[in-house]
């Protein structure tokens, strides 16, 4: 076997075993809650040592900041995949909110125990607004076509849009069933954006 081979199977393999731990330490945190469980019980759960976990894990907001990561990637693909630019913005915007509201309410035990933990890490106020790009992409596009005023700031929108996922998400999550409909909540919220509180003949003051 040649060393490149050796080493690949050796990066595969640590790779292998860091998953282990990883998807052994959600499963702990979401039936017994993050401060309840300890890296013996981890340990336990994967079958391997404790001074394994340690070697991937040091601490354990360590797997906060991977559970972040990880569902940064996955949704930043998500909404990516449903930014089809043969539809239009209302459009588009409309099914990444379902899209976020399905797999988020997929995911609620989790999410709940994990995102509350996650917040006092101060993770989500340092993390990069992936999910602000992909939206402000979407109304970039829409200007191009003529959908969107020319005046409007695609960047502010995004972040917008983002903040408006963000604090319904705040709002969602907890124990027991969840409050109301995520995905209808992100998806009303939509309109209120797009359509404006205003009456017709109300104008803003400079």
């Amino acid at each position: 076997m040649t060393p490149h081979h050796s080493t690949g199977r050796r990066e595969r393999n640590r790779e292998a075993m860091r998953a282990r731990v990883y998807e052994a330490a959600i499963s702990l945190f979401a039936e017994k809650g993050y401060v309840a469980t300890s890296f013996d019980e981890i340990a336990d759960r994967a079958d391997v040592a404790r001074a394994t976990v340690f070697n991937y894990f040091k601490r354990k907001d360590e797997f906060l900041l991977a559970w972040g990561d990880e569902r940064r990637r996955r949704l930043g693909a998500m909404l990516i995949q449903e930014s089809s630019r043969e539809s239009g913005v209302l459009d588009q915007l409309t099914r990444c909110m379902n899209r976020l509201g399905e797999v988020t309410t997929d995911e609620r035990r989790v999410t709940s125990e994990l995102l509350l933990a996650w917040v006092r890490t101060g993770a989500p106020v340092l993390e990069e607004p992936y999910t602000s790009f992909i939206f402000a992409q979407i109304i970039t596009d829409g200007k191009a076509r003529g959908e969107v005023r020319p005046d409007v700031d695609p960047i502010a929108v995004g972040h917008l849009l983002r903040d408006t996922y963000l604090g319904t998400l705040y709002r969602w999550v907890g124990e027991g069933p969840a409050p109301f409909s995520l995905a209808q909540s992100l998806t009303s919220s939509l309109g209120l954006i797009f359509d404006g509180i205003l009456a017709h003949d109300v104008t803003l003051s400079p």
